[in-house]
């Protein structure tokens, strides 16, 4: 079996660093005497803590089990100046990720805000007596997407009732402060320490009454903590030869991430599938091919800005005779002599691999 390859990345960050979060809550408004998110935002101010998320058997999960978090609170008004103050001070520096927290009244859940809208419409004043109906910033943007790893977190709370996905952030200030955040960020260019764009969160939170205030309390510290960090996706490939001595090589279709590029045909391991399972799928989804996988040849893994990839190879054999093929994810296919095998333009975290195999040989596998 291959190295375990790691890039520099992993090599520099490993987790132990500690990740300075920005945390905001709201003060009361409206009729509240109190409000939950200033009261949890400061239960949490200077905390600086490593933070466990427990284990999982998900292929898509947090890079590491624990983040070590170092968190700088600040309490907003509710009105126009509040709204700003974040997205002022991201223009002079920025910390390794925003997470915003506010009250929803009328929700019984934790709401991770998928989206800020470029739309207010206060249905009461502000802290300050206004009460405005109309566009947050006069920029093209309608909505902008939050930049934490949504995904990340939704699977992390998979099967935790209390956590839920919103589309849906309200039209008041609470908005306000995530859009202009969000569109801050993206002007100055903010990114974390490991050259993503900064993540910046708004997490809406229920009356104490529905989830009691030491569980939100938690909760919140899971979801900063899975906030700072990347997902680990699991991925298998599969090296199918000839007789003749050919290896198959697919080119990505135009539509898909990194288009154009060549690789191993294979994909993501599912929750709940072994790497041989998911392998078989693969190649029955993207070609139409039944494949017996043999044995596991390589692993390694790359580390991308975005996420960390870790990926397992294994040789593999066809059943029965190949027919035609219905490429579903790919443009084109070759069968690879040796002396070939760099003649094509090979994903970038495989090129290393692929020049292993050609040393050793294709029939060496």
């Amino acid at each position: 079996m291959g190295a375990y390859h790691l890039g520099w990345l992993e090599r520099f960050e490993g987790y132990n660093l500690s990740s300075e979060v920005w945390l905001t809550g709201f003060k009361p408004f409206g009729e509240n005497i109190d409000n939950i998110s200033q009261i949890v935002t400061e239960s949490l101010d200077g905390l600086n803590e490593r933070i466990s998320l427990g284990n999982t058997k998900s292929p898509f999960s947090a890079e590491k089990r624990e983040s070590t978090i170092s968190i700088k609170s600040e309490i907003l008004d509710v009105n126009q100046l509040g709204s700003r103050i974040i997205s002022s001070r991201l223009k002079q520096n920025n910390p390794q990720a925003v997470v915003h927290l506010g009250l929803a009244q009328n929700r019984e859940k934790i709401s991770i805000e998928t989206v800020a809208l470029n739309e207010l419409d206060f249905t009461i004043p502000d802290n300050n007596g206004r009460k405005y109906s109309g566009l947050v910033d006069e920029s093209r943007h309608q909505l902008l997407h939050s930049s934490a790893p949504i995904n990340l977190i939704l699977s992390e709370f998979e099967g935790d009732e209390r956590v839920v996905k919103s589309s849906d952030p309200g039209r008041f200030v609470c908005n306000e402060t995530y859009f202009r955040s969000l569109l801050s960020m993206s002007k100055e260019g903010c990114k974390d320490r490991l050259g993503r764009p900064l993540p910046v969160l708004f997490v809406h939170l229920p009356q104490p009454e529905y989830i009691p205030l030491e569980e939100q309390i938690e909760l919140v510290k899971k979801i900063i903590a899975i906030t700072v960090q990347r997902p680990k996706v699991e991925v298998v490939g599969g090296l199918l030869c000839r007789p003749d001595g050919t290896l198959l090589a697919a080119q990505r279709a135009k539509d898909e991430y990194m288009a154009g590029y060549w690789e191993f045909p294979g994909g993501k391991i599912e929750l709940g599938e072994s790497e041989t399972e998911a392998l078989t799928r693969e190649w029955m989804e993207e070609f139409g091919w039944k494949i017996n996988p043999i044995r596991c040849c390589e692993k390694y893994s790359h580390a991308w800005p975005e996420m960390v990839v870790n990926l397992s190879f294994w040789v593999c054999e066809p059943v029965g005779e190949l027919p035609e093929a219905i490429m579903t994810s790919h443009d084109q296919y070759r069968w690879l002599k040796n002396d070939e095998l760099m003649a094509v333009d090979w994903l970038p975290p495989d090129i290393e691999f692929v020049k292993r195999i050609q040393e050793k040989g294709i029939g060496n596998l």
